[in-house]
């Protein structure tokens, strides 16, 4: 089965089915009827019906024809109306956002010539926006700078903290061949007398006689002591001989 596509329109319709394309030419001129195969004319339709493309029926002449072609004809100046109306609310919202204007195609002045709708003029953002935008980009490069010389004195500081934990860790290493309680060797040495016999503790005593006055008060004590258990007399007042 064949279906007859009119277009009523002042303009030629075309779109594709199967990547072949079909043109119908604007009304009156030769070709502003074709014929094709029912699936195509479904086809066609679902795309350019909004636009003003119609059908007609076997005796669909005269009145008949007259009628489809107004119903045609209105779907056709309600689209070209929409692109217009759609075209200027899309650039009052740009302007509004402060987004560039969106030039209109020539096709689309031909609609606003046609239905005399003027197309919203192309604008500049105030020079206050400008002086904004100029503002906020100096902010931003001023950031950007104090962002880099942040990251310079990061990466200075990070070399310092490195060069203060290898001299850390060189001090430790020197600290553990040293004695890392000398406090504790000289008590260790002074109680050394305690083990001692008579014999070793008067050549003890004559060895580190000047050092026992500088003994913690319970060593001196505890020398003493010792002096006096094994001698059965106090403590000498001078080195003994």
């Amino acid at each position: 089965m064949a279906t007859t596509l009119f277009n009523p329109t002042n303009e030629v319709l075309s779109a594709q089915h199967i990547g072949i394309t079909t043109t119908i030419n604007k009304y009156p001129e030769k070709g502003h009827m074709v014929k094709v195969d029912d699936a195509k004319a479904r086809h066609l339709l679902n795309i350019l019906a909004p636009r003003g493309l119609t059908t007609l029926d076997f005796g669909d002449e005269g009145e008949a024809k007259k009628v489809k072609a107004e119903e045609g004809k209105k779907r056709n100046k309600e689209f070209k109306l929409k692109q217009v109306v759609d075209f200027n609310q899309l650039n009052q919202a740009n302007e509004s956002r402060k987004l560039p204007y969106l030039p209109p195609t020539k096709q689309l002045k031909s609609y606003s010539d046609e239905l005399g709708i003027k197309l919203i003029a192309p604008y500049e953002l105030p020079d206050i926006e400008k002086s904004k935008i100029s503002k906020l980009k100096k902010e931003v490069d001023d950031k950007n700078v104090q962002l880099e010389e942040q990251a310079g004195q990061i990466k200075e500081m990070s070399g310092q903290i490195g060069e203060l934990m290898m001299l850390v860790k060189g001090l430790t290493k020197v600290s553990e061949t040293e004695d890392p309680n000398p406090e504790k060797t000289e008590v260790e040495e002074a109680v050394k007398f305690r083990r001692l016999n008579k014999a070793q503790f008067t050549a003890w005593m004559k060895k580190n006689w000047e050092e026992i006055p500088t003994y913690p008060v319970e060593i001196q004590e505890e020398i003493r002591e010792k002096h006096e258990k094994l001698f059965k007399e106090p403590f000498p007042e001078s080195k003994p001989e």
